[in-house]
C-alpha cells in the first residue's frame, strides 16, 4: 500500500511538471530576489529606463448571476489574470523550463499591481478545496498572477421602458496609488 501511494504521488508530480512547468520544491524567495535585498523596493513599480510598468489584464467571466434589481447589483465569477515584468528579479539557477510556478505568499515581498474593481461592493477569493490563485515566473522575468474571484458589482440599472429594457453593466478596474507615469494598464 505505501508503495502505491508513493507511485501515485510520483505520477502526480510528473504530470504537474508536464502541464505546469517546473515544480518549485527547494526554491525560496531569496533565489529570485536581487542578491542585495536593499536594492529591491516592493513599494516602487519596476520601471525600466524610467518607463512606466505595463500591466496586462485579462478577465474571463465564468458566470453571471444573482441580479438584484432593488440593490442594483449582480454577481460575477471570474478568473482575473495580471502580468508584468520585473527586471529586478533574478532567475533561479536551476530554471530549465520556460516558466516556474512560485509560492503565492511571495507576493507579500514583491511589487505587485494594486488593481481593484471600482464598482465592486464585495470581492470573495475562491478557496474551494484550496485557494484558487497562482503565480508564475517566466524566463523573461514576466510575472503572471491569476486568481479566481466572486464579485458583487454595482450597476446603475434603468427600468423606464420595462419590460423592454436592456441593461449594460460594466466591470470597472483601476489602480489605487499609481499614476500613469509609474504604471500603464493594458486590457
Amino acid at each position: 500500500m505505501p508503495q502505491q501511494i508513493h507511485l501515485c504521488l510520483l505520477i502526480i508530480a510528473v504530470a504537474m511538471k508536464e502541464c505546469c512547468g517546473e515544480i518549485s520544491t527547494g526554491l525560496n524567495i531569496g533565489d529570485i530576489m536581487p542578491e542585495n535585498a536593499k536594492t529591491y523596493d516592493k513599494m516602487r513599480p519596476p520601471k525600466k529606463d524610467g518607463n512606466p510598468t505595463i500591466v496586462y489584464f485579462h478577465v474571463t467571466v465564468m458566470g453571471l448571476d444573482s441580479i438584484d434589481e432593488n440593490s442594483m447589483t449582480y454577481a460575477a465569477d471570474i478568473f482575473f489574470a495580471q502580468t508584468w515584468k520585473d527586471h529586478r528579479l533574478r532567475l533561479p539557477e536551476n530554471m530549465t523550463s520556460e516558466y516556474r510556478l512560485l509560492e503565492v505568499e511571495w507576493l507579500k515581498n514583491m511589487w505587485r499591481p494594486d488593481s481593484f474593481f471600482k464598482n465592486a461592493k464585495s470581492v470573495t477569493f475562491q478557496t474551494m478545496t484550496i485557494p484558487n490563485h497562482y503565480m508564475w515566473l517566466y524566463k523573461d522575468k514576466t510575472i503572471l498572477y491569476m486568481v479566481k474571484l466572486t464579485l458583487r458589482l454595482s450597476c446603475a440599472m434603468n427600468f423606464m421602458i420595462y419590460p423592454h429594457d436592456t441593461q449594460e453593466c460594466k466591470l470597472q478596474m483601476e489602480s489605487c496609488k499609481y499614476v500613469p507615469f509609474d504604471r500603464k494598464n493594458s486590457y
